[in-house]
């Protein structure tokens, strides 16, 4: 009885949306994101760098070379219902997923020890689901054609993994020891421009560049001793390699004393832009 007195609001809705000359349409696309995330990369950078230092500290071990990139690029998928209430102006409730990462491969220090080269990693990941609401004002060029802008916010719910491992290069299975997973909420706000253009068979394809804002912090988690705590941001001094180093560490208390400093809670930042192709389609 629920689920048929549910599906005849919906239909009620739907015929009062043409009713009233409304348009209700489902809008899905996907493309390139770009990320700025400063705090996470200083931690995969400095981490590279003490390993490099660790095995030229070392008389039987000899520095081969590394594989370490910035942890920028990803993708940006992204579902909204699109309500128009003109020609000109409509509103979209929307949800996607963002997502950015470094394999095995990207975050790689090779070191020759006694029993062999030893490949020495720290694989990293970033995600976030958004729940956005845009507004959107349409500029219609030809029977074919209009651009669009759009803008909003919403609130996102992130991840971050962080592995570190090691295998020899003879070994087929890598051995993991490191591991640091937390998540966090926080605010996000994005604007953009896009084309549309409709084909004859009423399918709407567009093209769509996106700027984000999402500085998400407070993030809590546990590490691969299953310890929980929050995610801190800082810089250790190792004295033995003259370093001081950049981490992002889940621990129970903040970070203190004379060889820790820049201590904050770690902050994930998914601001940058989307490039994003996708379709329209008509309810």
């Amino acid at each position: 009885m629920i689920k048929y007195n549910a599906r005849i609001l919906v239909l009620f809705f739907l015929l009062g949306i043409s009713a009233y000359g409304m348009e209700l349409d489902f809008k899905i696309s996907g493309g390139y994101a770009y990320l700025n995330i400063k705090g996470i990369n200083n931690g995969i950078s400095d981490w590279a760098e003490w390993r490099k230092r660790e095995s030229e500290e070392n008389i039987n071990w000899q520095y081969l070379g590394q594989n370490v990139k910035n942890l920028h690029s990803g993708i940006h998928l992204e579902g909204e219902i699109l309500l128009s209430f003109s020609p000109r102006f409509g509103i979209s409730l929307g949800t996607g997923y963002i997502y950015s990462d470094l394999n095995e491969k990207d975050a790689e220090v090779v070191v020759l020890r006694v029993a062999g080269p030893l490949n020495q990693i720290y694989p990293t990941t970033v995600s976030a689901y958004p729940l956005v609401l845009t507004g959107y004002y349409f500029i219609p060029l030809n029977k074919r054609l209009r651009l669009y802008v759009r803008g909003g916010g919403g609130y996102a719910w992130a991840k971050y993994v962080n592995r570190e491992g090691k295998k020899l290069e003879s070994a087929e299975k890598i051995n993991y020891f490191g591991l640091m997973r937390a998540s966090a909420s926080g605010p996000i706000y994005l604007g953009g421009v896009g084309i549309i253009f409709e084909t004859d068979v009423g399918v709407r394809f567009f093209l769509e560049g996106l700027v984000r804002s999402a500085k998400i912090k407070g993030f809590t988690g546990e590490n691969q001793l299953e310890a929980k705590g929050t995610l801190y941001y800082f810089e250790e001094y190792d004295l033995d390699l003259d370093l001081w180093q950049a981490k992002n560490e889940i621990r129970s208390e903040m970070p203190s004393g004379s060889n820790f400093r820049s201590v904050s809670e770690a902050v994930v930042d998914f601001s940058g832009f989307s490039v994003k192709m996708g379709f329209i389609i008509r309810f």
